[in-house]
């Protein structure tokens, strides 16, 4: 009943749900059993390589601002996952911010809660695993049925917990960007790629229809005011850490809701991850909620800025960062720099530096100015041999030859490990295109990366690696049968 009330929904707002189911590239209607059997290699890696789990978990952003979970980082769309569904319940922090407003912190997202006289209006609702605390919760706090859910962007842990709501008969108004609809059809029609492989999700769990998605009721273009009971909402939809994404403003209240455009952290803005960012337009969107002059701001990841003071500080500090990573990549074009050149020059500005919410623990500063870049440029790395080169694999055939063979290679990249580690996975990765079946190479490869992943390095540098050796087992396993 709720899927068909979410594709009528689609359709009605001028999606074409089957435009591409013609001829589809690959099977993405079913999890990719290769997938499935990377995704169980994940504890035995842990095992194997203690300090891998170790260094995440020290991370001191690794819950994203909030608590962490395992269980709930791995199956952000699972609606029975009893673990991840414990977790949420037992870690949900309910705050209260003013009469009738409450930020709901869940490990790694909050949910912020507005009760008017019209019903409850929620800005976001977390990943599927917290839809049933979400509801508990709800049902403590008012009376009043759920009249709007604002849902900030289409990433997985801001909307697909309003499963349980819906399943329990509210029937709320569900409104966000036109843009979201295309932003959830690409995840969808992807899923083995941008929701598995990059998001290092449950292939069992991701939605692989459009219908099975969390879906809105309405969607705007621009700036929308709702005027629900005796306050106003104003929806500002401006490209940031998504194309869809959007920012609230309660000028009754005098509260922000910033979505995940603040984050207590050095941005998320360079996740390499992820598809495009949108620095400068993210930049913009920080000051314009600045010049709406609020008291309070609400986000969706970490704690809420209480002042006035300290929000105007926030979030004119990130802004002048991402406007910097910015004018940085616009001066090394303009010097007709190589992308790489440019990305190894860029500094943090001098008064940015030391504060907490500048800390490298998610993404690099250069990170931000390779988006910048991806935006800015084409694809091309500024090297010519490499716009149409050679395969890689010829190319690191070559190499493995001309350097003597593959075993002395891989005995210079085991010393290399101990001095060198980022110069022992170039070189690791070289090995492995030359011989993708050799265990020894598999092996070395593996060890290579497990030295590299030390404690202080970005969590999202991290998963790079970590889902690498996971491929790297996975293969190596292939080989020793």
């Amino acid at each position: 009943m709720i899927q068909s009330i979410f594709k009528t929904a689609a359709l009605s707002l001028g999606l074409a749900m089957s435009a591409h189911a013609a001829e589809p590239a690959t099977d993405t209607s079913k999890p990719n059993p290769v997938s499935v059997e990377k995704f169980e290699l994940r504890k035995e890696l842990m095992t194997q390589y203690p300090n891998v789990l170790s260094v995440l978990t020290s991370n001191a952003n690794a819950g994203f601002g909030g608590d962490q979970s395992v269980s709930i980082a791995n199956h952000m769309y699972s609606r029975t996952n009893a673990e991840a569904i414990a977790d949420a319940r037992a870690k949900l922090k309910v705050e209260s911010h003013g009469k009738g407003t409450w930020l709901l912190r869940l490990p790694y997202v909050n949910i912020a809660v507005f009760e008017t006289t019209e019903g409850l209006v929620l800005v976001d609702a977390g990943y599927a695993p917290a839809g049933p605390v979400l509801l508990e919760t709800l049902r403590k706090l008012s009376n009043k049925p759920v009249n709007t859910i604002i849902i900030t962007h289409h990433h997985a842990d801001h909307g697909f917990g309003a499963w349980s709501l819906l399943e329990a008969g509210e029937k709320p108004r569900i409104i966000t960007t036109k843009e979201y609809l295309a932003e959830m059809d690409l995840d969808t029609r992807t899923a083995n790629y941008s929701m598995v492989h990059l998001n290092s999700q449950d292939p069992r769990d991701v939605p692989r229809k459009l219908e099975e998605a969390i879906l809105p009721t309405e969607t705007f273009v621009g700036q929308k005011t709702l005027k629900i009971g005796d306050d106003e909402f104003v929806l500002t939809h401006a490209r940031g850490e998504s194309a869809d994404q959007l920012w609230v403003n309660v000028p009754t209240r005098k509260i922000v809701v910033s979505a995940d455009y603040w984050q207590p952290f050095l941005l998320n803005a360079g996740n390499g991850k992820r598809r495009q960012r949108y620095v400068a337009e993210w930049a913009q969107a920080l000051r314009d909620m600045a010049a709406a002059k609020p008291d309070m701001l609400l986000p969706m990841h970490g704690p809420a800025l209480t002042s006035a003071a300290e929000v105007q500080d926030k979030l004119l500090a990130s802004a002048d960062m991402l406007s910097s990573a910015v004018d940085q990549v616009i001066a090394g074009l303009n010097a007709d720099k190589r992308p790489d050149e440019i990305v190894a020059s860029v500094q943090l500005p001098e008064k940015l530096r030391g504060r907490k919410d500048m800390a490298e623990t998610y993404v690099r500063f250069k990170n931000i100015a390779s988006m910048v870049l991806k935006e800015y440029g084409g694809w091309w790395n500024g090297i010519p041999s490499e716009w149409d080169p050679a395969s890689r694999e010829v190319f690191s055939k070559q190499i493995v030859a001309m350097s003597g063979g593959v075993d002395k290679v891989n005995a210079q990249i085991k010393q290399l490990s101990k001095t060198n580690p980022a110069l022992a996975c170039q070189l690791a990765d070289i090995a492995f295109f030359a011989a993708p079946s050799n265990k020894d190479v598999l092996q070395t490869a593996l060890d290579a990366y497990a030295q590299r992943i030390q404690p202080g390095m970005p969590t999202q540098e991290l998963t790079v690696y970590t889902h690498h050796m996971l491929d790297l087992k996975s293969k190596l396993k292939q080989v020793s049968q």
